[in-house]
Protein backbone atom coordinates (compact mmCIF):
# COMPACT_ATOMS: atom_id res chain seq x y z
CA UNK A 1 0.00 0.00 0.00
CA UNK A 2 1.31 3.20 -0.84
CA UNK A 3 1.79 6.00 1.69
CA UNK A 4 -1.20 7.97 0.05
CA UNK A 5 -3.25 5.03 0.63
CA UNK A 6 -2.24 4.48 3.98
CA UNK A 7 -3.58 8.13 4.69
CA UNK A 8 -6.73 7.44 3.40
CA UNK A 9 -7.14 5.03 5.41
CA UNK A 10 -5.91 6.31 8.57
CA UNK A 11 -7.57 9.86 7.95
CA UNK A 12 -11.32 7.63 7.56
CA UNK A 13 -10.66 5.73 10.32
CA UNK A 14 -10.08 9.58 12.74
CA UNK A 15 -12.44 11.63 11.51
CA UNK A 16 -15.10 9.24 9.35
CA UNK A 17 -13.99 10.71 5.76
CA UNK A 18 -10.73 12.28 3.99
CA UNK A 19 -10.71 15.24 1.28
CA UNK A 20 -8.56 15.27 -1.64
CA UNK A 21 -7.38 18.37 -3.13
CA UNK A 22 -6.76 18.26 -6.74
CA UNK A 23 -5.27 20.43 -8.72
CA UNK A 24 -3.96 20.48 -12.40
CA UNK A 25 -0.15 20.14 -12.98
CA UNK A 26 1.60 23.08 -14.63
CA UNK A 27 0.58 23.25 -18.44
CA UNK A 28 -1.81 20.48 -17.69
CA UNK A 29 -5.58 21.27 -18.56
CA UNK A 30 -8.51 21.17 -16.26
CA UNK A 31 -10.27 22.13 -12.95
CA UNK A 32 -8.69 22.36 -9.58
CA UNK A 33 -11.54 20.55 -7.03
CA UNK A 34 -11.62 18.34 -3.93
CA UNK A 35 -13.82 15.31 -3.16
CA UNK A 36 -14.45 13.47 -0.10
CA UNK A 37 -13.94 9.76 0.57
CA UNK A 38 -16.01 7.98 3.48
CA UNK A 39 -18.68 9.93 4.39
CA UNK A 40 -20.69 7.40 2.66
CA UNK A 41 -19.04 4.56 4.43
CA UNK A 42 -19.43 6.22 7.89
CA UNK A 43 -22.82 8.10 8.18
CA UNK A 44 -24.28 6.50 4.82
CA UNK A 45 -24.30 9.89 3.46
CA UNK A 46 -23.12 10.94 -0.42
CA UNK A 47 -19.87 11.74 -0.95
CA UNK A 48 -19.07 15.18 -1.62
CA UNK A 49 -17.26 17.26 -4.48
CA UNK A 50 -16.61 20.76 -5.46
CA UNK A 51 -15.13 23.13 -7.93
CA UNK A 52 -15.19 26.60 -8.34
CA UNK A 53 -13.53 28.05 -4.64
CA UNK A 54 -9.71 27.99 -3.05
CA UNK A 55 -8.67 24.32 -2.56
CA UNK A 56 -8.21 25.65 1.27
CA UNK A 57 -12.07 27.08 1.15
CA UNK A 58 -13.18 23.99 -0.63
CA UNK A 59 -11.59 21.74 1.65
CA UNK A 60 -13.08 23.52 4.84
CA UNK A 61 -16.48 23.36 3.41
CA UNK A 62 -16.78 19.61 3.01
CA UNK A 63 -15.02 19.26 6.47
CA UNK A 64 -17.95 21.90 7.23
CA UNK A 65 -20.45 19.45 5.60
CA UNK A 66 -18.88 15.96 7.37
CA UNK A 67 -19.49 17.39 10.67
CA UNK A 68 -22.58 18.23 10.35
CA UNK A 69 -23.10 14.73 8.84
CA UNK A 70 -22.01 13.47 12.00
CA UNK A 71 -24.51 15.36 14.21
CA UNK A 72 -27.58 13.60 11.55
CA UNK A 73 -27.94 16.20 8.69
CA UNK A 74 -28.81 14.82 5.52
CA UNK A 75 -28.15 17.16 1.94
CA UNK A 76 -30.07 16.95 -0.53
CA UNK A 77 -30.40 18.11 -4.01
CA UNK A 78 -31.99 21.17 -5.47
CA UNK A 79 -32.25 22.64 -1.53
CA UNK A 80 -30.30 25.73 -0.41
CA UNK A 81 -28.14 25.39 2.72
CA UNK A 82 -27.00 29.17 3.82
CA UNK A 83 -24.27 27.16 6.51
CA UNK A 84 -21.57 26.03 4.64
CA UNK A 85 -20.70 29.03 2.55
CA UNK A 86 -20.23 32.44 4.01
CA UNK A 87 -22.65 35.08 3.04
CA UNK A 88 -24.44 32.66 0.15
CA UNK A 89 -25.96 29.29 0.42
CA UNK A 90 -25.02 26.06 -1.93
CA UNK A 91 -27.15 23.42 -3.70
CA UNK A 92 -26.32 19.82 -3.92
CA UNK A 93 -27.04 17.96 -7.15
CA UNK A 94 -26.45 14.28 -7.63
CA UNK A 95 -23.52 12.86 -9.61
CA UNK A 96 -23.78 10.92 -12.62
CA UNK A 97 -21.68 7.67 -12.60
CA UNK A 98 -20.26 8.24 -15.71
CA UNK A 99 -18.35 11.17 -14.33
CA UNK A 100 -17.09 9.27 -11.11
CA UNK A 101 -13.51 7.98 -13.10
CA UNK A 102 -12.61 11.43 -13.88
CA UNK A 103 -13.67 13.01 -10.26
CA UNK A 104 -13.59 10.57 -7.44
CA UNK A 105 -10.72 8.59 -8.17
CA UNK A 106 -9.76 7.76 -4.12
CA UNK A 107 -13.21 7.40 -3.54
CA UNK A 108 -13.92 4.35 -6.46
CA UNK A 109 -10.49 2.67 -4.89
CA UNK A 110 -11.81 2.75 -1.15
CA UNK A 111 -15.16 1.14 -2.22
CA UNK A 112 -13.54 -0.94 -4.87
CA UNK A 113 -16.11 -0.01 -7.23
CA UNK A 114 -18.77 2.54 -8.09
CA UNK A 115 -21.31 1.67 -5.67
CA UNK A 116 -21.18 4.76 -3.22
CA UNK A 117 -23.75 8.22 -4.51
CA UNK A 118 -22.05 11.80 -4.75
CA UNK A 119 -23.29 14.88 -4.80
CA UNK A 120 -22.37 17.95 -6.15
CA UNK A 121 -21.96 21.11 -3.92
CA UNK A 122 -22.10 24.31 -6.13
CA UNK A 123 -21.87 27.51 -4.71
CA UNK A 124 -23.50 30.74 -6.79
CA UNK A 125 -22.28 33.81 -8.18
CA UNK A 126 -22.32 37.20 -6.53
CA UNK A 127 -25.98 37.92 -7.43
CA UNK A 128 -27.41 34.43 -6.08
CA UNK A 129 -27.45 32.86 -9.19
CA UNK A 130 -26.23 28.69 -10.00
CA UNK A 131 -24.42 27.59 -13.18
CA UNK A 132 -27.31 25.84 -14.19
CA UNK A 133 -29.46 29.13 -14.63
CA UNK A 134 -29.45 31.24 -17.64
CA UNK A 135 -28.46 34.28 -15.17
CA UNK A 136 -26.05 32.67 -13.72
CA UNK A 137 -22.16 34.89 -14.62
CA UNK A 138 -20.26 33.03 -17.29
CA UNK A 139 -17.07 33.05 -14.76
CA UNK A 140 -18.93 30.91 -12.04
CA UNK A 141 -20.69 28.70 -14.83
CA UNK A 142 -17.00 28.07 -16.37
CA UNK A 143 -15.39 26.83 -13.05
CA UNK A 144 -18.18 24.32 -11.92
CA UNK A 145 -18.67 21.58 -14.42
CA UNK A 146 -21.94 19.67 -14.41
CA UNK A 147 -21.57 16.55 -13.30
CA UNK A 148 -24.96 15.52 -12.90
CA UNK A 149 -24.92 15.63 -16.91
CA UNK A 150 -24.06 12.04 -18.36
CA UNK A 151 -20.11 12.46 -19.11
CA UNK A 152 -20.68 11.89 -23.18
CA UNK A 153 -23.41 14.45 -23.27
CA UNK A 154 -20.59 17.52 -22.15
CA UNK A 155 -20.33 18.25 -18.56
CA UNK A 156 -20.57 22.08 -18.88
CA UNK A 157 -23.29 24.70 -19.98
Amino acid sequence: MSPTDAKVLANIEEYGWTVTKVAPGVGDEGDSFVYSTGLYFTFRNPEIVMFGLSLDKMHRIINLAGNQMKRGVNFLPDRDYSDLIEGYPCQFKIVDQSQYKAHLGFSIWFYEGYRFPALQCFSPDRNGFFPWQPECSPGIRQLQPLLYLKHDLGDRI
